[in-house]
């Protein structure tokens, strides 16, 4: 038996694949979320807040928890907003 082969195999079975695809079109859906809109403008896209809803989910998050991760995920990918400044 092969023990490399198998500690691969369980060390893959831990694996979480969050799909991070959203962020390919993120300006082109917020541009077109706020073409023509009244008002304040969206500053999260809905593939981002759905992103956000699966990480909330999956590792039951409580929502500042989920804050700090925006936070993180924004110092790592700086385009995307974090949800705790959206009261200026």
């Amino acid at each position: 038996m092969d023990w490399r082969l198998v500690g691969e195999r369980l060390i893959r079975r831990g694996e979480l694949l969050l799909s991070l695809d959203f962020l390919k079109g993120y300006e082109f859906e917020l541009k077109s979320m706020n073409d023509c809109k009244v008002g304040r403008p969206f500053k999260l896209t809905d593939g981002y807040i759905v992103f956000l809803a699966v990480v909330r989910y999956l590792f039951s998050m409580p929502y500042r928890q989920l804050e700090g991760f925006t936070r993180a995920l924004s110092r790592l990918v700086p385009r995307l907003p974090t949800i705790d400044n959206f009261q200026q």
